[in-house]
C-alpha cells in the first residue's frame, strides 16, 4: 500500500482527476453537439486513455524535476526527493501508463491518441526540457498541454476536433498559466530558492499579481464566448464564473493593498473552483 500511495502521489492524482473531468465533459458535450448516442465502450477507452496517459506525463515530469522538487519546501518530500521511488521504476511505470494510454486512444480514433500524444510532447519536450528552466513564459506554451485532455475528449465523441474542441482546449490551456502564476506568486520564495523563473520570481510579486489578472480576463472571455457558442447554457455559465469573478476581485484589490501572495492563493483556490464548475455544468446543460 505504502508504495501504491507513492504512485498516487507522484502521478498527482487530483491534479489528474481535474483534467480528467474536462476530458469526460468535453466528450459527453461533444456527443450532444454531433447528435450520437452514449456508446459506453467508447466512454470507458477515451476515459482510460486521459487518465493514464495524464498519469504517465505527470510521472516523466517529476523525474525530471526530481532536483527541482528537492530544494522547494512545498514538494522535497515528494516520493522520488525523499528516495521512496527511484528515478527509473517511475520512469518505466509512466512510460507503460503513456503506451497504454495511446494504444487505447488508437482504439477510439486516431484524433484521441494524437491529443494523447501531443499532451506528452508539450509538457515534457517544450515546458519542462526545453523552458521552464530558462523563460518565465514557460507556462504559457506548457498550457497547451493541460488543454490537451479536453480536446481528445471532444474528437473521442466527434471524431475530429473541431471548433467545440479548441475552445475548450483553449480555456484550460489558458486557465493553466493562471493556475500556475497565482500558485507561483503565493510559493514565489520556493521557486526563487530553486532558480526556476517563473514570472514573479523574475520580476516580482506584483507583476505575478499582473500576470494573473490579465490572464484571468482572457479566460472570462474565453468561457463566454463558449456560451456564446452554445456549448453551456446560461445558468450553467453564470454560476461557473463566479468564482472567476472572485478571483478576479481578489487580484484587483491586491494591486491597491499590496497583499501579492494572500490575494494569490485566495485566486489560486477560486479559480481551481471555476474550472471544475465550468466543465461539470457544460455536461449537465
Amino acid at each position: 500500500m505504502g508504495k501504491l500511495k507513492d504512485f498516487m502521489e507522484v502521478f498527482k492524482v487530483k491534479q489528474t482527476l481535474l483534467l480528467l473531468i474536462t476530458g469526460i465533459c468535453s466528450y459527453l458535450e461533444g456527443l450532444r453537439i454531433a447528435g450520437k448516442p452514449f456508446d459506453a465502450l467508447s466512454f470507458l477507452a477515451v476515459s482510460l486513455s486521459m487518465f493514464l496517459t495524464i498519469s504517465g506525463t505527470t510521472g516523466v515530469n517529476m523525474v525530471l524535476d526530481a532536483d527541482i522538487d528537492s530544494l522547494m519546501f512545498r514538494t522535497k518530500n515528494r516520493p522520488i526527493p525523499m528516495n521512496r521511488l527511484t528515478k527509473r521504476e517511475t520512469l518505466v511505470t509512466s512510460m507503460l501508463l503513456i503506451v497504454t494510454g495511446l494504444v487505447c486512444g488508437l482504439l477510439v480514433n486516431v484524433y484521441v491518441a494524437t491529443s494523447g500524444l501531443l499532451g506528452f510532447l508539450i509538457d515534457i519536450g517544450v515546458y519542462t526540457w526545453l523552458l521552464k528552466r530558462k523563460s518565465p513564459w514557460s507556462v504559457v506554451f506548457g498550457g497547451f498541454a493541460g488543454g490537451m485532455p479536453a480536446l481528445g475528449g471532444w474528437a473521442g465523441a466527434t471524431g475530429s476536433f473541431g471548433l467545440g474542441g479548441v475552445m475548450l482546449m483553449l480555456l484550460v490551456a489558458v486557465w493553466s498559466s493562471l493556475h500556475i502564476w497565482t500558485l507561483a506568486t503565493y510559493y514565489v520564495d520556493d521557486y526563487r530558492k530553486a532558480n526556476v523563473p517563473m514570472l514573479p520570481v523574475v520580476y516580482g510579486e506584483k507583476r505575478g499579481v499582473q500576470g494573473s489578472f490579465l490572464v484571468a480576463l482572457i479566460v472570462l472571455f474565453i468561457s463566454s464566448a463558449i456560451y456564446y457558442l452554445g456549448l453551456i447554457s446560461i445558468w450553467g455559465y453564470v454560476i461557473s464564473v463566479i468564482p472567476l469573478l472572485l478571483a478576479i476581485v481578489f487580484l484587483a484589490m491586491s494591486l491597491r493593498r499590496g497583499n501579492y501572495r494572500d490575494a494569490s492563493f485566495r485566486a489560486f483556490k477560486m479559480v481551481n473552483m471555476f474550472m471544475g464548475l465550468f466543465f461539470l455544468l457544460l455536461a449537465l446543460s
